[in-house]
């Protein structure tokens, strides 16, 4: 393990030793427009992000979180049980960030005012580089900080001075979308939950029938979407489905519990119940050997979620093999706050507990 990995976020073996050249923007007169076209440069459907990081934030799981943000994905609503654990675990953030870099694709990573990166942050910034192979621009709108000036100097990099230089290395082809993707970057307004927003029912392998929606409807004063059966979701997401998938992939920003819950909706089973038996499916092109038969391929909208759980948990050091999306007591409860947030409500038969 090097000095530049964070705790938790490389897994074992040698990582990447030759991740792409880093490249290094001098904008020595702190000119806004080298600002305004990182910014631009920003676009998931390509593979590229720009990260800016929150000024003075100085957490160790800050940087993370930002970058986390970049990605599209949020952490839980402060006052939640688990916002605690994660404004506070440095690495299941880091963990989180490089799972979804490899997940969904990302290969080039801007980060804007990179001058003002602690010495903490820049090191976990150059291990991410390592672990994942993603290419990195970093945007020094002032001098570096000594510390981080000293590393730049013992790191093979390149080094631009100019907008002309910058935009030329931000138009760099970062690869077309993989066909059949679900594009998770069109999440907007499906950010943060709100009071009047349409509300779904889990799905289970059998309905819920129409008179049990039109019940929840009554109980919660919300309008329910009824979603497919579980286990006949097709492979394509219909609107109301592509409504729920970018809430997973906006509100919940653990990869594991994001996949769970997503299994968990197309199959139609509890996650309690599965994580118990036979895995899920195991990658977008569904499980393999003995057991392939036995789960459906994930539809397209939850590929990438599994794909990303999976990388999480090689990332701590398991193998994903029988149970890939084992869960603890705590991941059960934090999934339960995880699908209030995104409007996912289990059906109650008469008398049964709430």
């Amino acid at each position: 393990m090097t000095a530049t990995t964070p705790p938790g976020t490389r897994p074992p073996g040698p990582g990447h030793s030759h991740p792409p050249v880093l490249t290094v923007v001098h904008d020595h007169q702190d000119d806004h427009a080298f600002m305004t076209a990182a910014l631009a440069a920003h676009d998931p459907a390509l593979g590229r992000i720009t990260v800016h990081p929150t000024p003075g934030a100085s957490a160790p799981a800050a940087l993370a979180h930002d970058l986390l943000r970049s990605l599209g994905r949020h952490s839980p609503l402060a006052g939640s049980q688990d916002a605690a654990s994660w404004a506070t675990n440095a690495q299941s953030a880091w963990r989180a960030v490089a799972a979804w870099i490899l997940g969904l694709r990302i290969t080039h990573l801007v980060v804007t005012r990179a001058h003002r990166i602690g010495a903490r942050h820049f090191q976990d910034l150059l291990a991410l580089r390592e672990l994942t192979a993603i290419r990195v621009t970093l945007v020094c709108h002032g001098p570096l900080p000594a510390a981080q000036a000293a590393v730049l100097k013992a790191l093979p990099h390149e080094a631009l001075h100019t907008l002309g230089d910058l935009r030329a290395a931000l138009s760099a082809p970062a690869g077309p979308p993989l066909a059949g993707t679900f594009a998770w970057w069109t999440g907007g307004e499906e950010v943060w939950p709100h009071p009047e927003e349409p509300c779904f029912l889990l799905p289970t392998r059998r309905g819920p029938g129409p008179a049990a929606v039109r019940a929840a409807a009554r109980h919660l004063g919300r309008r329910m979407i009824t979603l497919p059966a579980g286990g006949r979701f097709p492979h394509d997401p219909d609107e109301d489905t592509a409504l729920l998938a970018r809430r997973i992939h906006t509100r919940i920003a653990h990869p594991v519990r994001a996949a769970a819950l997503a299994v968990q909706v197309f199959t139609g089973r509890p996650a309690g119940e599965w994580a118990r038996t036979a895995p899920p499916p195991l990658d977008a092109s569904g499980t393999t050997g003995a057991r392939a038969g036995r789960h459906p391929k994930p539809p397209s909208w939850a590929a990438d979620l599994v794909e990303s759980a999976l990388h999480f948990v090689r990332l701590e050091g398991r193998t994903p093999a029988v149970r890939p999306l084992r869960l603890s007591p705590w991941d059960h409860r934090a999934l339960t706050e995880a699908a209030g947030t995104c409007g996912l409500h289990e059906h109650q038969t008469p008398g049964s507990p709430r």
